[in-house]
C-alpha cells in the first residue's frame, strides 16, 4: 500500500506553515532578509443580503431598499419566484432561457456559491439539470410557465447558496457575498519563504493558503492564529499568520476559506546569489535520487535549448528501468478555487543504466516560467491500476527568447 499520498509528500516541501513569533507590523514593504511582509495582505468578510417579497403583490425590498419585482406564486403549497426576480436580486451571475428545452439556466456569482456551475430548471421536471443531464440526487417542485414568465421553486435555491423562508405573508431570501479584499496583491522577495498575515471575519471558517504543485495538482494549509476580537468596519476579525515556501520566479497563490471566499495573490522570488535555490526533493526523492545536473533549483535557458538532467539512484531496485522528465508552463487562466495555473508542456523518458541516468528536455512553448520535474519509475503499488509513478524532484526553469 502507498505510505503517503503524492499531495502530502510534495506539500511538506512546498507549503510550510510555520509557527512564527511576533505580531504583524505596520510596514508595507517585504523584509528581504526574512521574506516577511509587514501588515495584513488581505481582509476576508461577508456582505449579507436580504430580499423580502410580498406574497400579495409585486412590492419587494432588497437590503431595505424598494425593488420592483414579479409577484411570487403559491402552487400546491409551494412558493415560486420568477427567473427575473432572481436576476434582479444580484445574486446570479447569469440567467438564460432555452426555449427549445424549456429550460432556465442559472449560474450564481462565485462570491455567493463556491464552485458555481450553471444549473438547469426545466418546465415540468422535478430534477435539477447539469450539462444536459439530470442530477438525480434531489427532487424539486416542478418549475412552470405563467404569463410569459418562468417560475422556479424557492426550495431549490438552497442548492445555489440562498436560504428561503416564508412567514406572515412574506417570502425572505438570504445569501452573502464572501469577499477577499486584497491589500497587497503582489510583492517580491529573494528568500525561499514568504511570511504574511491576513484578517478574516469571525463568522467565517479559518482561511487556507493554496499552492499549485503543477498542472491540475495543488494543496493547502492553515496558518497560526495570532490575534482575536479585532473590531473594524463594523465587523469582528481574527488574524492568521502564514509562512509559505516559494519557488524561484513567480508564485501564484490563493487565499481560500471553506466558507466560499477565494482570491489570488502573487509572490515573486528573485534569484539570490548568496543563497541559490535548491532542487526540491520529495520524501521519496530524498530516499532514491541524487541529482548532479542541474546543480541548482533555478535554471535559465533559451527557448528550444536542451536542458541537461542527470544523476544517480541512491537505492537499487530491479524494477527501476527509466525516469520521466516533464515540463509544465506557468500559464494561469480562469478564476476561482483551483483554476488553471500550469499547463503540461512536454515530457521525455530517460533510461536508467547501472544506477545512473542522463538526458535532456527542451522548452518549446515559448518564453516564461516552467516546472521541470523528475518522475520516478513505476514502482508504487496501486490496487486499481497497478504500479504507478510519483514526483521525485522539481526545478524551476526561466525560458527566454
Amino acid at each position: 500500500m502507498r505510505r503517503k499520498s503524492l499531495a502530502s509528500m510534495i506539500l511538506a516541501i512546498l507549503l510550510s506553515i510555520s509557527l512564527v513569533g511576533g505580531e504583524a507590523g505596520a510596514a508595507d514593504a517585504p523584509d528581504t532578509a526574512s521574506g516577511a511582509i509587514g501588515g495584513d495582505i488581505a481582509k476576508m468578510y461577508r456582505v449579507n443580503h436580504t430580499l423580502t417579497l410580498n406574497l400579495k403583490g409585486s412590492t419587494a425590498t432588497l437590503d431595505g431598499k424598494a425593488l420592483q419585482s414579479d409577484k411570487p406564486i403559491i402552487k400546491n403549497g409551494r412558493v415560486y419566484i420568477t427567473l427575473r426576480t432572481l436576476w434582479l436580486s444580484g445574486a446570479a451571475a447569469s440567467v438564460a432561457w432555452n426555449s427549445k428545452k424549456r429550460e432556465a439556466l442559472i449560474a450564481m456569482k462565485p462570491e455567493v456559491k463556491e464552485w458555481s456551475t450553471e444549473l438547469g430548471f426545466r418546465v415540468g421536471s422535478d430534477q435539477l439539470w447539469l450539462n444536459g443531464e439530470p442530477l438525480g440526487y434531489t427532487k424539486i417542485p416542478a418549475p412552470f410557465l405563467s404569463g410569459g414568465r418562468v417560475y422556479i421553486p424557492i426550495q431549490a435555491l438552497s442548492q445555489m447558496g440562498v436560504t428561503a423562508s416564508t412567514a406572515q405573508g412574506q417570502t425572505t431570501l438570504r445569501w452573502s457575498d464572501k469577499i477577499v479584499e486584497l491589500k497587497q496583491p503582489s510583492w517580491t522577495t529573494d528568500q525561499d519563504t514568504a511570511t504574511f498575515s491576513l484578517l478574516y471575519e469571525t463568522t467565517m471558517f479559518a482561511p487556507q493558503v493554496m499552492v499549485s504543485m503543477g498542472a491540475g495538482v495543488g494543496g493547502g494549509g492553515t496558518g497560526l492564529l495570532k490575534e482575536e476580537n479585532i473590531s473594524m468596519d463594523g465587523r469582528v476579525y481574527k488574524r492568521m499568520e502564514y509562512t509559505i515556501g516559494v519557488r524561484p520566479g513567480v508564485n501564484l497563490l490563493q487565499v481560500y476559506s471553506p466558507s466560499g471566499a477565494v482570491n489570488d495573490f502573487t509572490v515573486y522570488r528573485e534569484p539570490n546569489d548568496a543563497k541559490p535555490a535548491e532542487i526540491r526533493l520529495t520524501d521519496d526523492g530524498m530516499q532514491y535520487l541524487s541529482v548532479t545536473a542541474p546543480t541548482s533549483g533555478y535554471v535559465e535557458a533559451k527557448a528550444g535549448e536542451a536542458i541537461p538532467v542527470s544523476g544517480a539512484l541512491l537505492r537499487d531496485n530491479p524494477s527501476f528501468d527509466k525516469l520521466t522528465l516533464t515540463l509544465e508552463k506557468y500559464e494561469p487562466s480562469g478564476r476561482g478555487l483551483a483554476h488553471q495555473i500550469y499547463v503540461k508542456a512536454g515530457s521525455v523518458e530517460v533510461a536508467i543504466k547501472d544506477g545512473k541516468f542522463a538526458g535532456s528536455i527542451a522548452a518549446n512553448d515559448g518564453p516564461g516560467y516552467y516546472l521541470l520535474s523528475i518522475i520516478s519509475p513505476k514502482y508504487i503499488p496501486y490496487t486499481e491500476t497497478g504500479p504507478g509513478s510519483t514526483k521525485w524532484a522539481e526545478m524551476v526553469v526561466k525560458v527566454e527568447e
